[in-house]
């Protein structure tokens, strides 16, 4: 019998849901490494090599870069590294907010049509206001629409044991000075218990 992958959806927003910073997708996207190479044909690229994408605020570094158009038009990036990450500024009501969202994995996985960055192996994906962090989530695999600010993540198996899926999420600020502050965090995880099966 198959062991389920434990799935939680979690919805890492501020109080006023905010996507990705708009005017980034105007921007050109920069691509830069030590090493490239291109086919016209299959509509592909590889870059090679201390790898940096820039688009506005949104940056990815790694170390390897594979890129492909699909028939539509789309771009589909998959970015490799001992960590590779990503980064960008999100939309934010308030302008004395600045809020951005921080993505870590062995691989990153880009989808321009889907608007999605899918974090697979040791993903970690954060949200930060004013350098402080608010949500946290770590997982196996972790899908990230950017468009909606939505994220699911799950646990996966290892040694024949599930993984946690685990988040921390700030409290909302209180008046009340003696109460917390609202740096502090509220951690929560699923607990899921041994399975002797992988997936």
């Amino acid at each position: 019998m198959k062991t389920k992958l434990i799935t939680a959806l979690l919805l890492i927003t501020a109080a006023a849901t905010a996507g990705a910073l708009q005017s980034d997708n105007s921007k050109p996207i920069e691509i830069a490494a030590d090493h490239f190479s291109g086919d016209q044909v299959s509509q592909t690229a590889v870059y090679t090599g201390r790898v940096e994408v820039h688009q506005g605020t949104l940056e990815m570094h790694g170390d390897r870069l594979d890129l492909q158009i699909t028939p539509k038009g789309y771009r589909v990036g998959v970015l490799t590294g001992k960590l590779a990450t990503f980064k960008q500024q999100r939309d934010n009501p308030n302008p004395k907010i600045s809020e951005w969202m921080h993505a870590e994995a062995d691989k990153l996985i880009y989808n321009e049509e889907k608007d999605t960055i899918t974090l697979i192996n040791n993903a970690r994906l954060t949200r930060t206001e004013n350098g402080v962090l608010k949500d946290e989530a770590t997982g196996q695999t972790i899908v990230y629409d950017i468009r909606n600010a939505r994220s699911v993540a799950e646990g996966g198996t290892a040694g024949g044991e599930r993984r946690r899926v685990t988040t921390v999420i700030a409290p909302r600020k209180q008046d009340n000075s003696s109460s917390s502050s609202d740096t502090t965090k509220l951690r929560s995880s699923t607990t899921l218990a041994p399975a002797n099966r992988t997936k």
